[in-house]
């Protein structure tokens, strides 16, 4: 196929963002009459009126408020109204709570000045965007949004940096996609590659050591050729050489169409579980006197009362004093009140109390249980062997292969470090190498770990030792920091030492807003974990209202205080954390 017989899909491609149509298998349908909103629904396509869209973000309340208003957005650049459109968006911005949140304004944002031909400043705004940290479907829509921006730039400059980078977010969108559309944007990918000459193509397969690179490469020069018995035999080479490679879904596109198309008709129907509503009883479990109170018991409860009011739920909540009640003490007033919903507890042992009990009532945990779970019980894993699990994932996300655990000799690291290595070796990667430093001055004891043998470092150690331990490592070395590494306080005197490391944490203690001013007014001296727990009791409501749109679309997240939440295996409520890159001095 040569290069010119695909560039009508390329226009279509922009015509298609014009409309704000994307491909099917990015998005859910968007629902216009549907009272409660989801991120993914703010990134489909758009299937209802301006007036339906307007009235849709008038009447949401709660989580549904923000994407309501980005589909309102978006509806507004479809009919040409980008002042208005670019107001609501400035908004958004100025009320965001996160940076996510920033981030998916922006890409909308970029949205409007693509429509005014302002490629320029669409693209700025764009490359400004943490790509990483975006839920699927909003990274789908800003992969097919940044490559049509650098196409138009390449287009009208001939400046090969965009076309590089429009044929990039074209491979990186590709992992999101199934069926016609995956073939779609496969066919995209190799037509950008073909707008290079058959030389230039050649020099860049000779630069590069990057094997799926190579491919590609490889493949855009076969497809070019004219001559139909050549480029056959060509390409049967092509797939002995690269048999694993996606392209090869280009050979023989209609069995890989007919298989996605007949998973499609039979979907696996989406589980059914007992969401909170209006007007349900709730019974909240908490230590609200005793040594536990002020650490535990009274930041999830101000975090439970903020998120009803929050939401203006008309529920009747029932507090119980852990402390004071034994399990069950609490367990038999359950059973004769009518409650609808349980939340909490925090601390373990009472967790395993409850389950003890084997009540038939919906639970949200706020500590992660010994033994599984029946259907209808959730819990929050606030434990470092779960920040050491996330740390891993983002490292082979970014890329690396050689990871070194830098950890001292508490507890917590100790955990975190198992959290790490099970994550890691799960994955089919190689046993990461690691080094135990004492907890009396560990920076003593850097020169025993293998630096050299390390393409990045995980540091689990106390938001006490970590500044120091960072500091005296290499400045190119790629380190890694959770939680418990971080007190989440701006401008701590230890913070400079930290700059340049890659912090993964709850979006509440790395972000400031008017609900965590009045947090810190309550309790003056809430630390980073007292601080958790309170994001972990706001998003237990949010998670026990939306539990079956997230049931439904796996893809989907619900946006917390503590992260972006997914409904993850055995129970576990998945909460990815934000990442971002240490800079001094931080905003205030």
């Amino acid at each position: 196929m040569k290069a010119s017989a695909i560039k009508a899909p390329l226009s279509l491609c922009a015509a298609a963002l014009a409309a704000a149509l994307l491909l099917s298998s990015c998005a859910t349908t968007s629902s216009t009459n549907s009272a409660t909103v989801t991120t993914s629904q703010a990134f489909a396509p758009l299937s209802g009126t301006l007036t339906q869209y307007q009235e849709q973000a008038r009447t949401a309340s709660g989580d549904s408020v923000y994407p309501a208003n980005l589909l309102l957005a978006r509806a507004l650049i479809v009919s040409g109204q980008y002042n208005e459109a670019i107001t609501l968006l400035q908004q958004l911005k100025a009320q965001a709570i996160t940076p996510l949140q920033v981030d998916e304004a922006s890409i909308v944002q970029a949205l409007a000045l693509t429509q005014q031909q302002q490629l320029p400043q669409a693209n700025a705004m764009l490359q400004k965007v943490n790509v990483q940290t975006l839920p699927l479907q909003a990274q789908s829509y800003y992969y097919q949004l940044s490559s049509m921006v650098e196409y138009k730039l390449y287009q009208s400059t001939q400046d090969m940096s965009y076309l590089r980078s429009a044929f990039e977010h074209k491979r990186a969108l590709i992992g999101s996609l199934q069926g016609n559309d995956r073939i779609t944007v496969l066919k995209q990918a190799v037509a950008l590659l073909q707008e290079l000459s058959p030389s230039e193509l050649s020099a860049a397969l000779t630069r590069t050591t990057d094997e799926e690179l190579r491919g590609y490469y490889e493949y855009a020069l076969i497809d070019s050729s004219k001559n139909a018995a050549l480029r056959d035999k060509l390409v049967q080479g092509w797939q002995e050489k690269y048999a694993g490679h996606v392209l090869n879904e280009l050979i023989a596109p209609q069995a890989t169409t007919q298989a996605t198309n007949q998973d499609n008709a039979n979907p696996a129907p989406a589980a059914q579980y007992t969401a909170l509503k209006a007007g349900d009883k709730i019974a909240v479990l908490l230590p609200l006197s005793g040594r536990y109170a002020m650490s535990v018991g009274e930041p999830a409860r101000l975090g439970i009362i903020a998120a009803l009011q929050d939401r203006n739920l008309k529920l009747q909540a029932v507090f119980y004093d852990t402390n004071r009640l034994t399990m069950s003490e609490i367990a038999a007033r359950i059973k004769s009140d009518g409650t609808d919903y349980i939340l909490g507890p925090v601390l373990k042992p009472e967790v395993q109390a409850l389950l003890n009990e084997r009540l038939d009532i919906p639970t949200i945990m706020l500590n992660n249980p010994q033994q599984a779970l029946a259907r209808n019980q959730w819990y929050f894993n606030l434990g470092p062997d779960y920040e050491g699990q996330l740390a891993a994932a983002k490292i082979a996300l970014d890329g690396h292969r050689a990871p070194l655990i830098i950890h001292t000799s508490n507890e917590k690291a100790r955990r975190a470090l198992q959290g790490f290595n099970g994550a890691w070796t799960a994955a089919g990667g190689k046993a990461p190498l690691t080094c135990t430093l004492p907890n009396e001055n560990p920076v003593s004891a850097l020169s025993s770990c293998p630096l050299n043998a390390a393409d990045s470092v995980y540091l689990a150690a106390t938001a006490q030792q970590a500044p120091a331990i960072k500091n005296a490592l290499p400045a190119s070395m790629q380190v890694y920091i959770t939680d418990q590494s971080f007190n989440g306080v701006n401008s701590s005197p230890n913070e400079a030492l930290l700059v340049g490391a890659h912090l993964g944490d709850m979006p509440w203690l790395i972000t400031d807003s008017t609900m965590k001013a009045d947090f810190m007014q309550q309790i003056p001296k809430a630390d980073a974990q007292v601080q958790r727990i309170f994001a972990a009791a706001y998003d237990s409501i949010g998670f026990a209202l939306n539990v079956n749109n997230l049931a439904a679309n796996p893809a989907d997240v619900l946006h917390g205080l503590s992260g972006d939440l997914q409904l993850g295996p055995q129970g576990l409520i998945q909460s990815a954390p934000l990442w971002l890159t240490i800079s001094f001095p931080r905003a205030q």
